[in-house]
Formats: structure tokens, C-alpha cells, sequence
């Protein structure tokens, strides 16, 4: 278990420095780019061309059950990478944005007595799309907006893969986890100038709404449903009544020289009852990267 650990964390350390050195290289490249202060003027050839790129590593806590598998919670250290390109687009007469999220985790458990370990983890892919409110500019706020406030709310598709294993002998030691969902997301932000610089705090939340999603049925093996091709059930219609999840992520942009350092918080709260199997992940971590602030050509 430590092992495993040290292994994860010298691995987050890697990818904190391969962060920081392409942050450096993209700020080389177009150092114009980047803004500390609100622009006195804003090119009307630039209009609707920003874009954003934000990449975290992070780590935290984790809590994980799973019926399917064992009827104890699993608690440890949870691993986070995630990458967020945001552009502005010319839809609706340019107050719409978009956004790609890539969402990575590793989480590596054990239940109380500690005889087990337990891995968990997996990928969402998220593509959303934003109203922004009161003439505002989500993606940079900072040079293109004439209140400090910024607000926006949308839809977004989200399409998650991922797995939970428990290291033991015996029947069905994993599960898998997939869902393709319609989630209602909104973000805000606050430009807080301090002396000449500019320090953003960002927030978004986003709820599942509808979706489908794949659970064995009470009882099936893996093997009854796909080796036998025995369907029972696994393919399930998923809403807040049978998977009330929510994901937070509250980030603070601080300018330093020419770069710009992300920190943030980020909290997800996914649940859902299928086939009378009983699932949550809990997590809570603390992230670190950087963000770039580019313009389409």
C-alpha cells in the first residue's frame, strides 16, 4: 500500500514539473497572450477568439462503497489529473461558450481492518456549452468584462469509464462502472485586483440530469452477462432519483510574472442505486497546475 503511494506521488511530482515547463514554453511563444491588468482597448479581430487552457495535478481523500462487491466502505488517497481547454465561440451572437474537460482519478483504498485493498478510478470526458450572462466573458474575464462578477449555465454531455477492484480471491473481485449523461452545469467568476495585479477566483458545479447508465443486476456474475450474453437489467435509464451525484470545483488564478499558477479545491459526490446496488465515491482534493490564456488565429 505505501508502495503504491510513493509511487503515485513521485509520479504527480513529474507531472507537476512537465506542467510548469510547458506552461513556460507556451508563454514563450506568445507572451502577449497572457494579461495581469484589464486591457485599456480590445481588438475587435480578437473578438470571440479566446481561449483557455488549464492543466492540475492533485491529491486527496477518498471514500468508496460499492454492494456489488463488498458491503464496507473503503477509504484512502485519491490521485487527480485534470485538463480543461475553454474557448468563446460566435453562437448567439458570441455569448456562448465551450468547454472540454478531461477528469482522471486513481484511488487507492482499504477498509478498516486493513486487510484489504481496494483501487478505484476512472475517465469522464465532459463537452459543455455556456449562456454567459450581462454581456460577460467567461473565458476571460479579466480583459473582457465590465463587471468584476461573471455568470454563465449550460448543458453538457459527459461520458464516464471507469472500474473498482478489490484485491482478493474468489467471484466478481471488480466492477465496472460506465454512464453517458446530460449534466446542468453553471459557473461564476470574480476578478479580485490587488495593486496592478489580478487574482480570478472561478467556481462551477455540475449535476447529472438524465443519461443511461450499466449495472449488473443483483447477483449476476460478469460472466452470466457477457459470456453467456445473459442480459438482465444492465442497461439502466439514470436520473437524480436513482444517482444523485454532484461535482464542485472552486479555483483561484495567481499571476506570477508571466505565468499564471491555478489552485484550487475540487469535491465529487457520485452516487446511484442500480438493481438494488448500492454505490457512492466520495473524494476531496487539492489541485495545483497552471493556465494559459491563447487566442484562436
Amino acid at each position: 500500500m505505501k508502495r503504491f503511494n510513493s509511487i503515485i506521488s513521485k509520479g504527480l511530482a513529474v507531472a507537476a514539473t512537465l506542467l510548469l515547463s510547458l506552461c513556460a514554453y507556451g508563454q514563450d511563444v506568445q507572451p502577449e497572450a497572457q494579461q495581469t491588468e484589464i486591457a485599456p482597448s480590445f481588438s475587435p479581430s480578437r473578438l470571440n477568439k479566446e481561449v483557455l487552457h488549464s492543466s492540475m495535478v492533485g491529491i486527496g481523500s477518498s471514500n468508496v462503497l460499492d454492494t456489488y462487491l463488498s458491503p464496507y466502505n473503503y477509504t484512502g488517497t485519491d490521485y487527480r489529473i485534470q485538463r480543461e481547454p475553454q474557448r468563446m465561440t460566435n453562437l448567439w451572437k458570441g455569448r456562448v461558450s465551450n468547454q472540454s474537460f478531461i477528469d482522471l482519478n486513481v484511488a487507492i483504498n482499504e477498509h478498516r481492518p486493513k486487510t484489504l485493498d481496494e483501487y478505484a478510478g476512472g475517465l469522464r470526458y465532459t463537452q459543455g456549452w455556456f449562456y454567459n450572462f450581462m454581456g460577460g466573458n467567461i473565458v476571460t474575464p479579466v480583459e473582457r468584462s465590465s463587471s468584476r462578477w461573471n455568470f454563465a449555465a449550460g448543458l453538457a454531455v459527459s461520458a464516464y469509464l471507469g472500474a473498482v477492484y478489490i484485491d482478493r480471491s474468489g467471484n466478481n473481485p471488480a466492477q465496472a462502472k460506465a454512464d453517458i449523461m446530460i449534466d446542468a452545469s453553471g459557473m461564476v467568476t470574480y476578478d479580485m485586483p490587488i495593486k496592478r495585479h489580478h487574482y480570478l477566483w472561478r467556481y462551477q458545479v455540475s449535476v447529472p440530469v438524465m443519461g443511461i447508465a450499466f449495472s449488473p443486476n443483483y447477483g449476476q456474475s460478469y460472466f452470466e452477462a457477457f459470456s453467456l450474453g445473459h442480459y438482465d437489467h444492465n442497461v439502466l435509464f439514470a436520473y437524480p432519483g436513482n444517482m444523485p451525484s454532484m461535482r464542485h470545483r472552486l479555483t483561484l488564478d495567481i499571476p506570477i510574472r508571466r505565468h499564471v499558477l491555478r489552485v484550487g479545491y475540487v469535491a465529487q459526490f457520485n452516487q446511484s442505486v442500480f438493481n438494488h446496488l448500492k454505490y457512492h465515491n466520495y473524494s476531496h482534493n487539492f489541485m495545483i497546475g497552471f493556465t494559459k490564456y491563447l487566442y484562436r488565429r
